[in-house]
């Protein structure tokens, strides 16, 4: 198998296992059992079970962000802005459970590296809803108003995305469609 495959296979396998068992508790043995590799060709693409780790988180953030980012772009206005950015989230997390699980796991955890990359993609979509609540407001909203709707925002979807990752998808859709709701009514009750 060509390098970049093998990578994106090993990825593949690593975000299963460290789903299911989380970061301190796997092995490299362990996941290159599961890969059907030998040690020496995981360690060949991943000097370390940290590094293996590291990327994957990068490859799962660097994943959310896209989705967020094109979301909030490519809306034509800011009710289906909304409606895009909750369904990209949500939709990285039902693409992505074992991965999201992961992610929201180790964001809390002790290591320093893992949890500065989860901080840096935070951050930056925090950054770029804050500037869209800012700019759609025209000036009704000053930027520490929409810095913090634009907290809100995420933390709520954090934290609603959070109850059954992957789960049944009319309950998915359901729970965006309220979230869209209390968003849109909470933001344009701001801006009167």
């Amino acid at each position: 198998m060509p390098g970049p495959e093998r990578r994106e296979q090993l990825l593949k396998v690593a975000r299963r296992v460290f789903g299911k068992g989380g970061f301190h508790s796997v092995s490299m043995d362990a996941v290159a059992r599961e890969a059907g590799v030998t040690k020496p060709i995981l360690y060949d693409h991943f000097p370390s079970k940290k590094d293996l780790y590291l990327s994957l988180l990068e490859s799962d953030l660097a994943a959310l962000n896209t989705k967020v980012q094109t979301a909030l772009e490519e809306a034509p206005g800011n009710r289906e802005r909304i409606r895009a950015s909750f369904e990209a989230y949500f939709g990285f997390v039902d693409e992505h459970a074992e991965g999201f699980r992961l992610l929201m796991t180790e964001a809390i955890g002790a290591d320093r590296d893992i949890k500065e990359r989860v901080r840096r993609v935070r951050d930056d979509i925090h950054k770029e809803v804050t500037q869209v609540i800012e700019r759609e407001s025209q000036g009704r909203l000053s930027h520490g108003d929409a810095w913090v709707v634009a907290l809100g925002l995420i933390g709520m979807a954090e934290t609603v995305a959070q109850n059954d990752p992957g789960g049944p998808a009319d309950e998915r859709r359901r729970a965006v469609d309220t979230l869209v709701r209390l968003a849109w009514r909470g933001i344009t009750g701001l801006t009167v």
